[in-house]
């Protein structure tokens, strides 16, 4: 009879934090926790893993939900056995019969040193019982490949190592407040956010009059696809009240790069609240015309807080590329009227930090702000 099933965790990196590493754990036991959530599972540590044990089929249901966590490097369903060769050898056997394979690749690894034997002699025991079981064992020419990892009290063996998102666990870097469009970049650049371990709050600015109907249209398909990775608290802000005073301003050829200027000061007052270190943005250098150097300087004007461009070096196919991988494409490309499409009859390329500022002062825009935030609503998107 085979024993029961777990899931083993790997967090790579987090291995490395020196004296920090309990703290970056206790992040990705908090994320695990929350990806998991409904599931009847128990969730420990052992040494340098995390092991989840429950039924086989909740199990299943674990085991793809941990494809959108971060901060861990690989992850396997595993049987477990004592860490006693013959019975690593059974066992190893045993399930490379069920797998159906004529030919197996025996991977071993002895993580703790001070067993009686080691990581040759494991596949040497395993390719004998496999021999006279008319299973042969190549390293190159194989069915199925065997995987043993040998602690001080448990050996684990399975045939499948997935590997993870890696990174950080999110919020272990601290918030950032994230600009969300309807487009394809900021959703991406929101992904590579939390994979260093930032905490995503998103602000999105819409076109629409409620913000009852921006919420639940194209935005919330993205926020729930965002979700998956990590519960989505999504502020909703009008864009009217600088649209009026932008038109009754005259403010041209700025006007674009205007409204950045107005969106990250939009995003210091939720990040003031919401304890947030950083802005993040989809931008990508040199992509549109209110992406150029001189340009990304000039909204940026007076911004006190870190702005984030994960984006900057990607061009538009690599974007897209990443867009496809993190599920967020298909919703993206359906037509949406962004705020940050707002057509400006031959846009400046090269607008000055003291004309935006001017521009800013000419308008009003703190009091743009402040009614802005007066109008904003706030919802929530659980990750299941």
């Amino acid at each position: 009879m085979m024993p029961n099933k777990q899931l083993v965790v790997h967090f790579g990196e987090l291995w490395l934090r020196g004296k920090n590493r309990g703290n970056y754990i206790k992040y990705l036991n908090g994320n695990l926790a929350n990806a998991l959530a409904g599931l009847h599972l128990n969730i420990r540590r052992s040494y340098d893993r995390i092991l989840i044990e429950g039924s086989e089929p909740e199990l299943k249901q674990a085991y793809a939900r941990l494809g959108y966590v971060f901060g861990i490097s690989n992850y396997e369903m595993a049987y477990a056995t004592k860490p006693e060769l013959e019975e690593i050898t059974k066992l190893s056997v045993e399930l490379a019969k069920q797998s159906g394979a004529k030919s197996i690749k025996i991977n071993a690894h002895r993580s703790f040193k001070q067993l009686s034997f080691d990581s040759v002699q494991i596949v040497k025991s395993i390719e004998k019982e496999a021999k006279a079981s008319g299973i042969n064992a190549s390293l190159h020419n194989f069915d199925k490949e065997i995987y043993v990892n040998v602690t001080k009290d448990t050996a684990y063996v399975f045939t499948e190592k997935k590997k993870g998102l890696g990174g950080l666990p999110v919020g272990s870097e601290g918030a950032c407040i994230v600009l969300i469009s309807g487009g394809i970049d900021s959703p991406v650049a929101a992904w590579f956010a939390m994979k260093r371990g930032l905490k995503p709050i998103y602000l999105h600015l819409h076109a629409f009059q409620s913000n009852e109907e921006a919420a639940n249209g194209k935005i919330a398909s993205i926020a729930t696809l965002l979700s998956k990775y990590y519960p989505a608290r999504f502020y909703f802000a009008p864009s009217y009240f600088f649209d009026a005073a932008a038109v009754a301003g005259h403010t041209g050829r700025c006007t674009l790069v205007l409204l950045k200027h107005f969106m990250l000061r939009l995003a210091e007052k939720i990040a003031e609240k919401e304890h947030a270190n950083a802005i993040v943005t989809g931008e990508s250098l040199g992509q549109v015309a209110s992406q150029t150097l001189e340009n990304l300087s000039a909204e940026s004007a007076r911004i006190k807080l870190p702005i984030l461009r994960p984006l900057i070096g990607f061009d538009k196919e690599e974007i897209i590329g990443l867009a496809k991988k993190i599920g967020t494409y298909d919703v993206s490309i359906l037509p949406y009227k962004d705020v940050c499409s707002i057509e400006a009859r031959n846009p400046r390329t090269k607008c000055k930090r003291e004309e935006v500022l001017e521009l800013a002062s000419k308008i009003k825009l703190g009091s743009v702000i402040r009614r802005t935030i007066a109008k904003m609503s706030v919802k929530e998107y659980a990750s299941l």
